[in-house]
């Protein structure tokens, strides 16, 4: 049996949605029809049904329109959900974005008359891009005895605007015809933005809007639009507005918000995309890479800690908007797709449920839960005083971490920085240590005043605690969880220290461990340096327990741990 696809709605809108939406409803309604009935086109428009929220006028919102018809058939149109008086940033309008190719058009800056034939492609780790240009085309800049840097770059693929950052050339050849001579050229780039406009400069690559996508955060907030109804023989699906998720850090405004892609095709498949887009507003425009560093990189170690797995943002968009005058009604906006690889627009990897989560939301049979708007500040908070410690922590999550003692070494001194950063005290003398200092250099001055200036060295750091005491200090924050993790904390704390010093100072002790006994190592600190963070974000001891039992965390590194030193669970 056929079916045929129809829109039911209060108001039908085919075209420009200029009309303030705070809350809408798309239904998809399927019935059955008879094989020889003819499918009417008109019946497979996406319409949408909106109403006003406020009484009062507010900012109009910039909502998607179906695209133009293709081959007879409706192009994907995108609906952002925003709400009151927000402007979604996600570009609409710039197509064929994540193409893995671009072949176009290429030149430098205030150059455009003088433009090469050329391909980018976008790699696993960096865009290449590759021109061939007669003599008398070639870009000014490159010779056979010249190996510029170039900061920026212009092209045009697709009908899209390419901006090339960070631009090294990394071969050049000539070959010498008859009347020209060709040059080819390669060139690695750091960054390729891709809109409607091109960056002239280094100085207009600054953004005060961002957007991102996350892996497995939609799992975290856990919360569906889709409703469902049965009726006889038809089927709808309802598209409730969900508000958005807001929280403020120090220099950005973030809102966590539902984006929607409805497909309706003529004689094709017919259905609705949905997924969770993080926007971050700034205070003031900034680099890409602080951007990224400052707000995208601390999002992204959240989800890992989260999920305890490793996280890396993807469909990133960055953005300029513009409202000298305060009309907020029509801000000019102009964003950019930021692309480096060929993998970075969408996640690769399968997601995460909720259930196996340390915590989220809207999950209760799986506690612990949390509210954005007070969990997010509270993580930027805590990165503000170990970030570089958080950096160490969760490169162990990455995939690419390399070797086991790499890993050993990088956790093991991410705890002792993490100890350093949460109690920044320990690093100040106290007066009675003053005290004690200036007595010790006193008496050894008046009966071995040469060694005076070599003691005054020595005991200079000697207020600092030892690795063994700050790790110690760091297990009695988990109140007992993690000895049993490891059975036994004192001769624990020994190993890891030891293996610390093994490998930082190349010692022979070192070889002597087995795999399995540095692997267990590795594990169980691993565990208590992310234990510490859900700790200081105010979990209590039961909620770190129920956290990493939801997936067995604490009985896998128990396992590894008990296999590698079984004398520690004994009696």
């Amino acid at each position: 049996m056929g079916h045929i696809i129809r829109a039911s709605t209060s108001s039908q809108i085919h075209s420009r949605l200029t009309t303030n939406i705070s809350s809408w409803t798309h239904i998809l309604c399927a019935t059955q029809r008879k094989p020889d009935t003819a499918l009417n086109q008109d019946q497979a428009v996406a319409i949408f049904s909106a109403k006003i929220s406020r009484a009062r006028a507010t900012a109009p919102l910039p909502v998607a329109r179906p695209q133009d018809r293709v081959n007879g058939k409706m192009r994907s149109a995108r609906v952002n959900c925003g709400a009151d008086s927000d402007y979604p940033l996600r570009s609409t309008n710039v197509r064929n974005v994540g193409e893995a190719t671009f072949m176009g058009q290429w030149w430098l800056p205030g150059q455009n008359k003088r433009r090469s034939p050329g391909t980018l492609i976008m790699g696993d780790h960096s865009p290449e891009l590759s021109l061939s240009s007669l003599s008398d085309m070639s870009i000014n800049h490159i010779d056979d005895t010249t190996w510029p840097d170039i900061p920026i770059m212009h092209g045009a693929s697709m009908g899209n605007c390419l901006t090339l950052l960070d631009v090294l050339t990394t071969k050049v050849s000539s070959s010498l015809g008859s009347r020209s001579e060709e040059t080819r050229s390669t060139f690695n780039v750091g960054t390729a933005l891709v809109g409607q406009s091109h960056l002239n400069s280094t100085e207009e690559c600054r953004f005060n809007h961002a957007s991102i996508q996350l892996p497995n955060f939609n799992e975290w907030v856990n919360r569906s639009p889709y409703r469902w109804t049965f009726s006889n023989s038809t089927t709808a699906v309802e598209l409730a507005p969900l508000p958005p998720l807001r929280a403020d850090v120090d220099g950005c405004k973030i809102t966590a918000w539902r984006s929607t892609t409805s497909k309706i095709g003529r004689l094709s498949s017919a259905g609705f995309t949905s997924y969770e887009v993080i926007e971050l507003r700034l205070d003031e425009r900034l680099p890409l890479e602080e951007i990224e560093y400052r707000y995208i990189r601390p999002l992204e170690q959240l989800i890992s800690l989260a999920t305890g797995t490793s996280c890396q943002a993807f469909n990133i968009e960055v953005g300029i908007y513009d409202d000298p005058e305060g009309n907020t009604a029509e801000p000019s906006i102009s964003s950019y797709a930021v692309r480096r690889t060929k993998t970075d627009m969408e996640m690769q990897e399968d997601a995460k449920i909720r259930q196996h989560m340390r915590f989220g939301m809207n999950c209760k049979e799986f506690p612990p839960n949390i509210e954005f708007p007070e969990l997010v500040p509270k993580w930027f908070s805590l990165q503000a005083k170990i970030s570089t410690v958080c950096d160490l922590i969760f490169s162990g999550r990455q995939k690419s971490g390399g070797y086991l003692q790499q890993k050993m070494f990088t956790i093991a001194s991410a705890l002792e920085g993490l100890h350093r950063g949460l109690n920044p005290g320990y690093e100040k003398k106290s007066p009675a240590e003053r005290a004690r200092n200036n007595a010790i250099i006193e008496a050894v001055h008046d009966t071995l005043p040469q060694h005076r200036n070599w003691l005054k060295d020595a005991i200079a750091s000697a207020h600092r605690k030892t690795y063994s005491f700050r790790i110690q200090e760091l297990l009695n924050k988990t109140d007992n969880l993690m000895s049993e993790v490891v059975g036994n904390e004192v001769e624990w704390t020994r190993q890891l220290t030891g293996i610390r010093n093994g490998i930082g100072h190349v010692l022979a002790s070192q070889d002597k461990k087995t795999v399995e006994q540095v692997f267990a190592i590795l594990q169980s600190a691993q565990l208590l340096a992310e234990m510490i963070l859900l700790r200081e974000l105010g979990f209590s001891t039961h909620e770190c327990r129920r956290s990493f039992e939801h997936h067995w965390e604490i009985n896998s590194a128990r396992h590894h741990v008990k296999k590698g030193f079984p004398e520690w669970f004994t009696g």
